[in-house]
């Protein structure tokens, strides 16, 4: 009765700004338009595009454009939700927004290891940044190296992650990505009975559990694919959570030598047995779609808990990252049944 009475408000939000969502339907219409300026006039009838797409002219909409407005979109959802949450509430949105953070700073510190400014795509959204979270944008952007991005970091939480890697010798950008990435994971799985109560600690360990659990796996077939890292090296790339694998699936998984080994490795771990299509070749796309199913059954069997925040949440992003694919199909004339196929691998 507590989490009905703690929830009630913020869930009939969420159910209301959930009728906005795209459909397959609308997808396949998308993609089978003649041009961008269709997709854009398209949006524009959606009541959660139509303001967001009304300040831009169809000779602005690049991808990069398109990715900002996608983000400033997800950011709007992300304070109406807000705005109709208790203080409990609050504390879980701001801990989820730290995706939104690293996200962000992970393109400034692209830019700066390059030794550029990064574009004015992320001015869109300093305002949203200044109000729920603590990176200074405006100073970011006037960044041109990294120890300038450093020292705007450095009253930060992020700083000493960043210097720690800076002292390594290994002062890569994948190494400073890989960083902020571990520190996140770890910091919200050990935080989250204090950010969540009642149902949702329950949601919420399953939900970023099963995360963490795939995104090891995908980390290491990773490692050991493209970048052919010794197994000492791949143990350091491990989030050190383990919800339902076991420590003897990822040594399986490391050790594996060929192809096969890791694909029987796979096939026995909790996820091989859970998702039959699950293999070595579709981890990606694989994580995506085991993520979205865990939010499901998470938000159906705790529907007045954070389970529900997170999925609508989720569900706005992935849809934004399906629209600029979608885009992306119409703009370069893909055959509408392939754009489809595309974008739903997305």
């Amino acid at each position: 009765m507590n989490n009905l009475l703690e929830y009630s408000g913020v869930v009939t939000k969420i159910r209301a700004m959930q009728k906005n969502l795209l459909t397959d339907d609308d997808f396949r219409e998308i993609v089978a338009m003649p041009d961008v300026a269709a997709v854009e006039s398209y949006l524009k009838k959606n009541p959660a595009y139509a303001e967001a797409f009304g300040n831009i002219n169809e000779s602005d909409i690049h991808r990069e454009a398109l990715e900002a407005v996608f983000g400033s979109i997800v950011y709007r959802d992300f304070a109406k939700i807000y705005n109709f949450a208790d203080p409990d509430q609050e504390k879980f949105l701001k801990k989820y927004a730290r995706r939104y953070e690293i996200r962000l700073l992970k393109k400034c510190l692209k830019y700066a290891i390059a030794g550029r400014a990064p574009g004015d795509e992320i001015l869109w959204h300093k305002d949203f940044f200044k109000k729920f979270l603590s990176l200074d944008v405006e100073a970011l952007h006037e960044c041109t190296s990294l120890d300038m991005t450093l020292k705007v970091l450095e009253n930060t939480e992020y700083y000493p992650v960043l210097m720690k890697v800076r002292m390594s010798g290994r002062a890569e950008g994948f190494d400073y990505e890989t960083a902020l990435d571990m520190y996140h994971f770890s910091t919200i799985w050990k935080e989250r009975d204090r950010i969540v109560s009642g149902d949702s600690v329950k949601a919420i360990s399953r939900i970023y559990g099963s995360r963490f659990d795939m995104l090891n796996i995908w980390f290491i077939k990773r490692a050991k694919q493209y970048y052919e890292m010794p197994e000492a090296e791949i143990y350091t790339l491990i989030i050190p959570v383990l919800y339902r694998l076991r420590q003897d699936d990822i040594r399986a998984l490391v050790t594996a030598e060929s192809e096969e080994q890791f694909a029987a490795a796979l096939a026995r771990t909790f996820y091989g047995k859970q998702y039959e299509d699950l293999a070595p070749d579709n981890l990606e796309d694989m994580y995506g779609y085991v993520l979205r199913d865990v939010l499901r059954q998470e938000a159906k069997k705790h529907p007045y808990s954070a389970a529900t925040l997170y999925r609508y949440l989720y569900l706005k992003e992935h849809e934004g990252e399906k629209l600029v694919a979608a885009v992306e199909c119409v703009r370069y004339g893909i055959d509408p049944e392939e754009a489809f196929k595309y974008i739903n691998a997305v």
